[in-house]
């Protein structure tokens, strides 16, 4: 093989090499490419199933706290209702013997 032929296939080998690594470059771009998009729709489901389950729990806090509220003023009512029986009692007990007392002095 003489040195022309030698060079020939050194400029051969470079220029195939060249066209692989063009060819690697260019799977490589498109590999990220492919990766990037699949991370952003992993990224959107999963910002998506957040906000769904912030919801869903924000809807049954409230739920939640609604039924407290609800029971609370079950609680008030019940002892309003004792207080008023009771105030109303003594204040007939009062009354009665404020008149008794009346009569009294009269008599």
């Amino acid at each position: 093989m003489t040195s022309m032929e030698t060079l020939g296939r050194i400029v051969e080998a470079e220029s195939g090499a060249r066209a692989v690594f063009d060819e690697a470059a260019l799977l490589q771009d498109g590999f990220d490419t492919y990766v990037r998009e699949h991370i952003e729709a992993l990224r959107k489901q999963y910002f998506a199933r957040a906000e769904q389950m912030i919801a869903e729990t924000a809807e049954q806090e409230a739920a939640r706290a609604d039924a407290e509220i609800a029971a609370l003023g079950r609680k008030l009512e019940s002892e309003l209702s004792g207080l008023r029986a009771l105030y109303e009692k003594r204040r007939e007990t009062l009354v009665d013997k404020i008149f008794r007392m009346a009569v009294a002095v009269d008599a």
